[in-house]
């Protein structure tokens, strides 16, 4: 027999996104060392995996935001 048991977890506040936040712009920063421009304005990765990792934080940072916005308006 199985059952659910309930969520206990409070939800999540708008500082701890926001701290969530301060890590994915933390680590972002990080990732951006392997990337480069050049003279067209172009961006050239020299590791796909950085690129792909940067951009899923930069869309997990995108809905992390909006949570924020629907919170504070409500």
């Amino acid at each position: 027999m199985s059952f659910q048991l309930p969520e206990l977890r409070k939800p999540t506040s708008v500082w701890e996104l926001k701290q969530v936040i301060e890590l994915i712009d933390e680590r972002s920063k990080e990732l951006l060392r392997h990337r480069g421009e050049v003279a067209t304005g172009e961006y050239l990765w020299d590791n796909n995996e950085a690129k792909a990792e940067y951009f899923k934080l930069s869309k997990r940072r995108k809905a992390i935001r909006q949570k924020i916005i629907d919170a504070t308006l409500g």
